[in-house]
């Protein structure tokens, strides 16, 4: 192995892939841009309204990327003359029911049977 090579393990590379992702490189500029622009006029967002909009901004974005990547693969599996899986909806928050009962599942010997 060569002394500059350095390998990580899946979990820590994923983490510096997505901190390199065109989302986290543009919000940065996006912040960076806004508190120049501020700078430019004089006129300052308060610390609370930053962080109040960064904590609803990462989310929708996040959800409009999800609908449009499902818009796109619909398109694409149409043209192919298919369809695409139907979404599995659960009653609490993030699938945490589903989460649930396939770890209830799991415990049985059953994967998956729920």
């Amino acid at each position: 192995m060569n002394a500059l090579e350095l390998k990580l393990p899946p979990g820590p590379s994923y983490v510096a892939s997505q901190l390199l992702s065109w989302r986290a490189v543009g919000y940065v500029l996006l912040v960076a841009s806004v508190r120049s622009g501020a700078d430019a006029v004089g006129v300052y967002a308060p610390v609370w309204a930053i962080i109040a909009s960064s904590a609803i901004a990462i989310p929708a974005a996040l959800y409009i990327q999800s609908g449009l990547r499902y818009w796109r693969d619909g398109r694409t599996a149409a043209a192919l003359g298919a369809r695409l899986a139907p979404k599995v909806s659960g009653k609490k928050p993030l699938g945490l029911d589903l989460v649930a009962a396939m770890l209830a599942g799991q415990e049985s010997g059953y994967i998956g049977e729920s």
